[in-house]
């Protein structure tokens, strides 16, 4: 498949991002935690159909079940695998969570249509399997960074939404979402700018380039290219105070806060309940781009994660 010269400097800039996170390994690894690696929960090989589990390493499975804490990965909905945030998802299970964490295929591999069935197809495993491996699927945190705050927002719409359901082609899990998690998030295509130097002209070409990539091979003929950002999908809910309590997470140093800030506005004008914790400039220049998911042994980010499980336990 060839690409524009938009969409190839947008799959450029990720396959450098994705290239500099690996070449990153001074992330501390927590302690106290145990896991279950790379169980399919699609049976076609692919390794982005996998999915990981994590306990408190005395847990027992048999003995009895624990709030449940499911996390989808960020990475622009281009690079990312189930592995990427294990210190994250090991550090939050030690603290006496079951956490599960997906892979699913990326774009421009697929478009957000098949990233969508892909999470939704690991959330009917957990619904399945969950309950018998230590899962307590009647208390559930729904988490997600940057483009995984998109997905996990986007999911919990798709739950309260037959006609969401329909356009993405899932159907909906047994389960509720006591809460949404989400960290520095990456919500609204027209307005997600990645690099500061474009001016509005290259702005303007590469965040449509970014949406024609998102919307696969039926373009705008592709049922969800009316259900891609937040502000739009989230029309398709009839009552938006019906929606699990969201707990947001962000930095005014994070390149992009004024997602933060459109999606604060947005909550407050549709009655979504919520509660935020943004970290001020003064605060520190270090805390950038899910800064709490990629260093969780940061001051900082250990304070986001204990404010943001009170949260979470208060909601149940």
């Amino acid at each position: 498949m060839g690409y524009t010269k938009e969409e190839q400097i947008i799959i450029d800039f990720w396959a450098g991002v994705e290239a500099g996170n690996k070449a990153d390994n001074s992330g501390v690894i927590p302690e106290g935690w145990r896991t279950e690696r790379h169980l399919p929960y699609i049976q076609d090989y692919n390794p982005d159909h996998t999915l990981n589990l994590y306990y408190p390493v005395s847990h027992n499975e048999g003995e009895s079940k624990l709030p449940a804490i499911i996390n989808i990965h960020g990475g622009g909905w281009m690079f990312g695998h189930v592995d990427d945030s294990e210190n994250y998802m090991a550090q939050l299970a030690a603290c006496g969570y079951a956490v599960m964490g997906m892979g699913y295929r990326l774009v421009p591999c697929t478009d957000i249509g098949g990233i969508v069935k892909d999470v939704y197809a690991s959330l009917h495993w957990l619904e399945e399997y969950g309950p018998k491996r230590g899962f307590d699927l009647s208390r559930v945190m729904l988490t997600g960074d940057s483009a995984g705050a998109h997905l996990a927002l986007l999911a919990a719409c798709i739950q309260e939404s037959p006609e969401l359901q329909k356009i993405y082609g899932v159907t909906p899990f047994s389960f509720s979402i006591n809460t949404v998690g989400i960290s520095c998030p990456a919500v609204e295509m027209e307005s997600l700018r990645i690099i500061s130097s474009w001016d509005k002209d290259e702005e303007a070409r590469i965040t449509q380039a970014y949406i024609d990539l998102m919307l696969g091979e039926q373009g705008k003929a592709a049922p969800w290219s009316k259900a891609l950002s937040f502000s739009d999908f989230i029309k398709f809910v009839d009552d938006p105070a019906v929606l699990p309590p969201v707990f947001l997470i962000g930095s005014e140093n994070e390149s992009l806060h004024d997602q933060t800030k459109q999606l604060v506005r947005q909550f407050d004008e549709l009655g979504i309940r919520y509660e935020s914790l943004i970290w001020k400039k003064e605060d520190g220049p270090h805390l950038i781009h899910v800064f709490n998911v990629e260093r969780w042994e940061w001051l900082e980010s250990r304070i986001s994660r204990d404010r943001m499980l009170d949260f979470f336990n208060r909601s149940m």
